[in-house]
């Protein structure tokens, strides 16, 4: 976004993200990002921790789909947008609005 401005381009076109991390989420509050895509840490790593397990207990996982030949557990990530934020972040306790609203942030 930021260099969009700079070299002067107006309007700046839809700018989106690959992770929802607090510096990403404040760019959607104050307009400077149209979406992001969330894919929560903890979903994640229970995939990847049930796979351990399994592993260290001899056992196979199985897998739900194959993704390019590799045993593949897929999820639904969440895309987040300015209408959606708080319901997708803040609601689900991802983040507060006491993180996210602060400094130039705060009117969002």
């Amino acid at each position: 976004m930021a260099a969009f401005k700079a070299a002067g381009v107006n309007p700046v076109p839809p700018v989106a993200d690959n992770d929802a991390t607090i510096a990403a989420l404040q760019l959607i509050i104050a307009g400077d990002k149209y979406c992001l895509i969330s894919k929560p840490s903890e979903i994640v790593a229970a995939a990847a921790a049930q796979l351990a397990v399994a592993f260290l207990n001899g056992k196979t996982p199985k897998a739900e789909m194959s993704l390019y030949d590799t045993p593949s557990q897929p999820f639904t990530p969440a895309v987040v947008t300015r209408e959606n934020l708080k319901a997708e972040i803040i609601d689900k306790g991802m983040n507060t609005a006491a993180e996210l609203c602060v400094d130039r942030y705060a009117a969002g």
